[in-house]
């Protein structure tokens, strides 16, 4: 067991993954961010590969997938994954979605990229392959999200819709939410050009924060506090965000990275479900 940047990174049955101390503490939910270590899948998308549409044998990302449920002691069968596509749709998901995306792809929740429940023994999963991964959990009135921020999705907002919803779902006041920002690419690895950059100067007050302009009219891109000022504009307190600055372009051995691979990899997972 190793802590890293407020994370801490364990192994299970050989599946190695990261879990969120402030999350662990309130005895609350099963959770983890998963690695590439521990699975069945072969090169390039060793071993832990979790998701479907990547090259990868479709029978072997089922088998990874259950080895990652097991190792947290989550049914697979409990499992609801959506279809991811950058955009800003949040799905109110409950104990009938179940086994929804488990192991099949054509029964996904459509179109969405966060998903939020109150309902124990709902696993909540998103994949990443250096998007940034952000889980939700309302320790009072026991709710729970997880949500997946490209640079799109940070552009609409994702992350403050995310606690928005979770306010008008379930009356979560933001004050009291816990949020991480799980590994994904760093600032020191993301450049971006010119499109991009605009997109945030449109619509970010303080895209100084977030841009790092160069002399070839490139920028390097932080979407860890692009994400992080949103969930701090949303009302939830900066004590109360965890951001493991943990880049995935700058750890190949542990993690999966699209643009490192140039986009021939495999897909990380979070996952987080509250206790029955």
């Amino acid at each position: 067991m190793w802590i890293i940047n407020n994370f801490i990174l364990k192994e299970k049955n050989g599946v190695q993954l990261y879990s969120i101390p402030v999350f662990t503490e309130t005895g609350l939910v099963k959770h983890g961010f998963s690695t590439r270590i521990g699975g069945i899948s072969e090169e390039p998308f060793q071993t832990l590969n979790l998701g479907f549409h990547t090259g990868d044998d479709w029978e072997t990302v089922k088998e990874n997938r259950r080895l990652f449920a097991q190792s947290l002691s989550i049914p697979l069968e409990n499992i609801v994954a959506a279809n991811q596509v950058h955009g800003d749709k949040i799905f109110k998901a409950g104990t009938s979605d179940r086994g929804r995306g488990a192991i099949e792809q054509k029964t996904v929740v459509k179109e969405t990229d966060a998903l939020i429940t109150n309902e124990p023994g709902v696993a909540l999963i998103a994949f990443y392959a250096d998007c940034v991964p952000i889980m939700f959990l309302d320790p009072v009135l026991k709710v729970i999200a997880i949500a997946h921020a490209g640079w799109k999705g940070t552009v609409l907002n994702i992350s403050r819709k995310t606690v928005e919803q979770m306010g008008d779902a379930y009356s979560c006041q933001p004050e009291n939410i816990l949020a991480a920002i799980c590994p994904s690419i760093g600032p020191c690895h993301y450049e971006v050009d010119t499109p991009v950059i605009s997109q945030f100067q449109e619509n970010f007050n303080k895209w100084e924060r977030v841009l790092k302009l160069k002399s070839d009219g490139k920028a390097q891109l932080d979407l860890w506090e692009a994400n992080r000022m949103q969930l701090v504009d949303a009302g939830i307190l900066g004590k109360h965000i965890t951001v493991s600055e943990i880049c995935t372009y700058c750890n190949p051995e542990l993690l999966y990275s699209y643009r490192y691979e140039n986009g021939k990899t495999g897909r990380l997972a979070g996952i987080i479900m509250l206790n029955n």
